[in-house]
């Protein structure tokens, strides 16, 4: 079991890139905290990045960078370069698709992911996500940001799922670079994926949701007894292993609503629950709405 795509299939993950093409000296871009992750390959060139709380950071040529969401921030050539607002700066046709001289290439967009409050990946996700010459590290990656390029300017059929397909690894491989770099002794459900101990319990979970798991079996998978596995648990992901299990199996179930493919006493049984009425139930309390209603897009929590 891959955790980590498990919980990814579950987000829904989806990409669009709104700008791409050479940018001549000087130049700067602002965007405002939205909702939706932001993401900046810079294919040729260097730049500075900004972002809201954070210290400013350079960035160079096969970098990719992603800003969590709720975070304005700012790209410039040079720190004092005046930044203006996107929408102005793509209305006066900033981007050219020819290389500028000493300019900077970039390939923008976003990745927007149907969460449920606190999942445990973007909780555990930094203000900004830096992947240093990534595309200079993994050979095919410069390739893709050409194809990438050229297919975020295409008419051709199929353009905008090429696009996306690819958006959809640059952001996987940034999270793999996340997870290499991760200082020892972080805590956080990150930290739980490359955890000797915790790794093989989570792997646990999400290959059968549905199985009776209790701390006991949870822990022997861990190699650990009952109560350093329960308190280490706590410790790296905030919470208990038994509140994790059943976080996720209504995460799971959420997944399967949004799809649409089977009905609610089939996905009850799927995630662990002996019957709708209990699933309902346990779901209307940690969602805010009830299976069907979220199932139909009503409220706030779809």
């Amino acid at each position: 079991m891959d955790v980590l795509s498990d919980v990814l299939d579950a987000l829904r993950l989806e990409s669009t890139v709104f700008a791409h093409g050479s940018i001549a000296r000087p130049w700067g871009i602002r965007t405002e905290a939205h909702q939706d992750f932001a993401f900046h390959v810079v294919a040729d060139g260097e730049c500075w990045l900004d972002v809201d709380g954070t210290a400013p950071l350079k960035l160079g040529a096969g970098d990719v960078v992603i800003v969590s969401r709720g975070r304005g921030h700012a790209l410039r050539d040079e720190r004092t370069s005046r930044a203006m607002p996107l929408e102005e700066f793509l209305s006066t046709g900033g981007f050219a698709t020819r290389a500028a001289k000493d300019g900077t290439r970039l390939v923008c967009g976003c990745f927007q992911l149907e969460s449920l409050p606190d999942d445990p990946l973007l909780a555990s996700l930094p203000p900004v996500m830096h992947a240093r010459s990534l595309v200079h590290e993994v050979a095919w990656l410069g390739q893709t940001i050409d194809v990438l390029d050229r297919e975020s300017a295409s008419e051709e059929p199929g353009a905008r799922t090429v696009v996306n397909r690819l958006c959809d690894a640059l952001f996987v491989f940034v999270l793999r670079r996340l997870l290499a770099e991760l200082p020892a002794g972080e805590k956080s459900w990150l930290h739980a994926l490359v955890d000797p101990n915790l790794g093989p319990a989570l792997r646990a979970i999400h290959e059968k949701p549905a199985d009776p798991w209790t701390v006991a079996d949870l822990a022997s998978r861990a190699g650990m007894s009952r109560s350093a596995f329960a308190a280490h648990f706590a410790d790296v992901i905030g919470e208990a292993p038994i509140e994790y299990l059943s976080r996720w199996r209504l995460r799971k179930a959420a997944s399967m609503l949004r799809a649409g493919n089977a009905g609610i006493a089939e996905i009850a049984a799927n995630v662990g629950y002996d019957s709708e009425a209990a699933f309902s139930k346990a779901f209307k309390r940690s969602i805010g709405i009830t299976p069907g209603a979220f199932r139909r897009g009503e409220g706030a929590a779809a």
